[in-house]
């Protein structure tokens, strides 16, 4: 941050101006009564979460003999098994000068044992088919692994091995070093890391969580081996761990594996917890930065922390709901505050979170504002808000259906046993299982009036912590430099709609996955970014039945949980962010499937497309289309299809340009829907406990009329790529270089399965030699792709400026010693044997299953082609993993381009 300004504002109870406080309050109350005005759901509602909420308890607990706590959650769903050990440390135990030492070692473990190498930790992992990943926090670090439920034994005694007897090895820890620098430069690069990093700095002033878990350039580049080590012996002692063992096993089975994975080694001390207290600030001052480097130009970043009790507190159930109730649902109290007329230009996005430890938690209010917004003002709007809560009660019924939404979620997080696993880390952490079951205990008896109460008891007085991060000061422009068997049924209606349904049990989630083709050839290239206006304006608009918030209610009410857009600040999902199509993701237990299902009809089929509704969605989309112009690797990503392709059909232009969304208007975007979701555009997958014919016919009830263009199709188009050999820079004076290495290549479909095991193969020879021995990037991968008949692959790595060329260097010499290379029955055997089991982690949850099936059946396959590929890849043989890297490398016209 280039400086740190305070300055107070105004006494809120010092409003001169008496006709504006009048308006406000006038808002604030009108707010409330709308919300008073929702009808209970009644003695039924309540069972359904009662019975909900058993479903979410069932666990063992016990304690090995060396302290470890240990604990056991059965889950038949799938033939997998996750692992998560929590080790009860993170950057919270760190010095100044130890800083990232916790995220540091998490690295390291992954480099050798006393009796594995890194490439034995790596290799046997993947012959096993198992994931092995871990994350640091501030107070927690833990490792994960998801197994196949018959190599749970060897993937248990693997994280065991890496746990208790890593050895840091000498030669490893200066490459990790240099991978460590590189992750702190790719997350320096996002306007995110400094907001929170400014926000840390004052809330956590004087205490260890004021530092950045990753710790810094300089910390990084002077840790010692020693200071790793020393961490390493104190806090990774088996009493100070938590395991939580999740998946398809049997208890008492699983009780003896454990004892004889972890038990054997000893207890050690742990030094003394010692207790953190915060003090709210006595007067409210608003602290401001400057961000650095690129950051966003047209925005400001606004954060307001209040100190709240630590977990164990029998008010923090309250506490959470509380927070969602005020800025973390659609409706909430401070989103539509800032949606009214007077307000609407004071802010882009409000959202709030609780930030929790063992000491304390955190409600934390983070909203961005236009750079010409008074943060001032929205401060004082802000702090009214919130002390607006202790005056109104909020309606029971929203009660009642937030908790059906967090007894359903914790049902849908429980089908992905190790995000499970990872995602209630810092429940563990912060008081056992103890903790986490008396967690859900607690939510289940939060009432209106709890809520009121807990707001009186903590907000009505506390003055927050404020911080405010804006553009860099402007200076002279200058050159910038398989389980059970399924039954699948596949069914095109009278009006052209596609139908899916792939009957599976042991799961009590229905997965919807609804698809429109060609998204970015259905716009036309004047229009990107139509699309994804009308992506938000489909659940933000409401329906004829449900408008506007009725219908966010509605799915609210039964738990569903429903995605029609990308996350931007989640990148795992962009592989369903696509030009080739647009999507609603919907899940929903099954009790509730028809509900769900005929609200998704009522989103498709009578959308309420309201001018409203277009002006907030533009809205969103061009601020994601100005950040996508500050991004580097966006940058990067659109320059490289504009060199691959003689016409981009809309690669890596999902949001538009700013230019183009400008001139969209509301009669654009409702034309635009008639066309694009008309039913023979459309694919429906459901993976759901329910019978075919019966999924089908309700299918048939609320999607079988006619409705939209009927038959209108997305524009034909045949892609052609342009004269490969060439190389493209572009400066942008950035801390990170993206490079690009592509060129094309032809694969008939039959040798799919072999090109699938020899780019997993390449992309583990490419992150070795590249990432794991010289240190070169943080990340590097190869994807081949293909569209409409046009196949090309693509190498993308990250480094430093200063690597740059020695990276693309490297890249070519990898394609040339995979083109000659010679593959070993155990690598082949457990590559096979790694893809397989990401594909069962990928296809844990219902809905992916969905999706996975919707893009064979786009491509023109069976929806049963999923399932069908497992067997293909247990064929594949090394005479044709060798033919095809021949094959798809035999160029050396390579199109580079380099963003930096």
């Amino acid at each position: 941050m280039s400086y740190i300004l305070k300055f107070s504002l105004k006494t809120l109870c010092s409003l001169r101006n008496t006709q504006k406080s009048l308006r406000y309050v006038i808002a604030i109350l009108i707010m409330f009564n709308w919300m008073e005005c929702h009808l209970c759901y009644g003695e039924n509602q309540n069972n359904q979460i009662a019975s909900l909420f058993k479903e979410t308890q069932q666990a063992s607990v016990f304690y090995l003999d060396n302290g470890m706590e240990v604990i056991l959650i059965e889950n038949h769903a799938s033939p997998m098994i996750a692992a998560v050990t929590v080790v009860k440390t993170g950057s919270r135990n760190e010095d100044e000068a130890s800083n990232g030492s916790a995220h540091f070692l998490e690295h390291l473990l992954f480099n050798g044992t006393k009796t594995r190498t890194q490439k034995q930790i790596y290799d046997e992992m993947d012959f096993y088919g198992g994931y092995n990943n871990a994350h640091t926090g501030q107070d927690y670090t833990n490792y994960m692994i998801l197994m196949p439920k018959e190599y749970i034994a060897q993937g248990m005694d693997i994280q065991a091995d890496m746990l208790f007897n890593s050895t840091l090895p000498d030669e490893k820890f200066e490459k990790e070093r240099g991978i460590v620098i590189e992750e702190i430069g790719k997350d320096a690069d996002q306007p995110e890391y400094q907001v929170d990093n400014h926000f840390h700095r004052i809330f956590y002033a004087g205490t260890p969580y004021e530092r950045p878990i990753l710790g810094t350039v300089s910390t990084i580049t002077h840790l010692k081996r020693e200071r790793v080590w020393e961490y390493y012996q104190t806090w990774y002692v088996p009493n100070n761990m938590i395991l939580m063992v999740i998946g398809d096993f049997s208890t008492p089975e699983m009780v003896k594996l454990v004892k004889e994975k972890y038990g054997s080694y000893p207890a050690g001390p742990i030094p003394e917890h010692k207790t953190i207290a915060l003090n709210p600030p006595v007067k409210l001052q608003l602290v401001t930065a400057n961000g650095m480097d690129n950051f966003p130009k047209n925005r400001q970043y606004l954060t307001l922390g209040y100190v709240l009790p630590p977990p164990v507190s029998d008010d923090f159930q309250a506490l959470v709901l509380l927070s969602e109730f005020l800025g973390n649902r659609k409706d909430a109290i401070l989103k539509t505050l800032f949606n009214q007329e007077q307000y609407k230009d004071l802010v882009d996005t409000i959202d709030t979170c609780i930030d929790f430890n063992r000491d304390f938690s955190t409600l934390k209010i983070s909203a961005e504002l236009p750079v010409s917004a008074n943060a001032g003002r929205v401060v004082e709007l802000i702090v009214q808000a919130v002390q607006g809560l202790t005056k109104n009660v909020i309606p029971a019924s929203e009660v009642e259906s937030t908790l059906i939404a967090h007894v359903t979620h914790e049902l849908y997080l429980q089908e992905s046993l190790h995000y499970y696993g990872m995602m209630k880390s810092g429940y563990l952490a912060a008081g056992g299982y103890t903790l986490l079951r008396n967690y859900m205990d607690g939510l289940m008896r939060v009432t209106p009036a709890s809520i009121q109460k807990i707001a009186e008891k903590y907000l009505k007085i506390q003055t927050p912590v404020v911080t405010l991060i804006s553009p860099p000061v402007e200076k002279t422009a200058a050159p910038l430099k398989a389980q059970s068997v399924n039954q699948y049924k596949m069914e095109i209606l009278k009006n052209g709609l596609t139908v899916v349904v792939k009957e599976c049990y042991d799961s009590r989630v229905a997965g919807i996955h609804l698809l429109a083709k060609e998204r970015s050839l259905s716009e036309g290239k004047e229009k990107w970014g139509m699309a994804e206006i009308l992506q938000r304006m489909l659940i933000d608009g409401g329906t004829a039945a449900h408008p506007d918030d009725a219908l966010y209610q509605a799915f609210n009410s039964i738990g569903a949980e429903i995605k029609v857009c990308d996350d931007p600040s989640v990148p795992f999902d962009d592989y369903y962010h696509n030009p080739r199509f647009a999507y609603i993701r919907l899940k929903v237990i099954d009790t509730f499937f028809e509900k769900g299902l005929k609200l998704l009809s009522e989103m498709i089929l009578q959308p309420s497309l309201t001018e409203k509704a277009f002006a907030e969605a533009k809205k969103d989309v061009m601020s994601l289309s100005a950040n996508a112009e500050m991004s580097t690797s966006k940058i990067a990503e659109r320059i490289f299809y504009e060199n691959l392709f003689k016409e981009n059909p809309g690669f890596s232009w999902l949001f538009g340009d700013m230019k183009h969304l400008e001139q969209i208007q509301l009669k654009d975007v409702q034309n635009f829907h008639h066309k694009f979701y008309n039913p023979a555009n459309l694919i429906l997958v459901i993976s759901a406990n329910i019978p075919v014919e019966k999924a089908l016919l309700l299918v048939r009830e609320y999607l079988g009329g006619d409705w939209g263009e009927m038959g209108w199709q997305p524009p034909a188009f045949t892609p052609q790529f342009k004269s490969l050999g060439t190389r493209i820079r572009e400066k942008m004076g950035k801390q990170q270089s993206y490079i690009s290495v592509a060129n094309v290549c032809e694969v008939g479909e039959e040798d799919q399965p072999a090109l699938s095991v020899m780019e997993a193969i390449f992309g583990d020879r490419l992150a070795f030699n590249l990432r794991e021995k010289q240190g070169l990037a943080y990340s590097i991968g190869v994807s081949f792709n293909k569209y409409k008949g046009a196949q090309w692959y693509r190498i993308s790595m990250g480094t430093r400026p200063e690597n740059t060329e020695r990276a693309i260097n490297g890249i070519c010499k990898e394609i040339h010693s995979m083109r000659e290379a010679k593959i070993e029955e155990p690598e082949l055997q457990k590559t096979i044997n790694a893809i397989l089991g990401r594909r069962g982690m990928r296809r844990l949850d219902r809905v992916n299953q969905s999706y996975y099936i919707s893009m064979k059946v786009l491509d023109g396959k069976g929806p049963e082609a999923d399932d069908q590929e497992i067997e293909k890849l247990k064929k594949v043989t090394i005479q044709d993993v060798e033919r095809l890297a021949r094959q798809v490398f035999q160029n050396d016209n390579y199109l580079i381009v380099i963003v930096e």
